[in-house]
């Protein structure tokens, strides 16, 4: 049910093209979905590529050709909610989510891939 939870409402918007206004291409060629506002809002990486008046500030697509789509999944869960489940790493992506947690500046994430490392 809609509105009893803010972290259940926002988990709806993640990689959710109904409710998207940029599409992001990963490495592997996938295509997610995210909310400029609350990409920018929560990463000063995304702030300054979708709002700095170059080609990207008006672009439907972003694409981040050296993070795999696992690494920007969880980067997306974690800018959405604020955490992750510590099920979502595994040994075979935390070294892509931890990269993907560096290059978006993410340091709370980063800390916590280094914590269950």
């Amino acid at each position: 049910m809609r509105g009893c939870s803010l972290e259940q409402d926002l988990k709806l918007l993640i990689n959710n093209s109904k409710y998207s206004d940029i599409e992001i291409i990963c490495e592997d060629e996938k295509k997610l979905y995210g909310c400029r506002a609350i990409l920018a809002a929560r990463s000063e990486v995304f702030d300054r590529l979708l709002y700095n008046g170059m080609k990207e500030s008006y672009d439907k697509q972003i694409s981040f050709p050296k993070i795999n789509s696992i690494g920007i999944e969880v980067i997306l869960e974690y800018i959405y909610t604020g955490f992750i489940k510590e099920e979502s790493l595994t040994k075979d992506n935390m070294i892509e989510i931890f990269y993907a947690a560096d290059y978006f500046q993410l340091s709370d994430l980063k800390d916590f891939v280094k914590k269950c490392h």
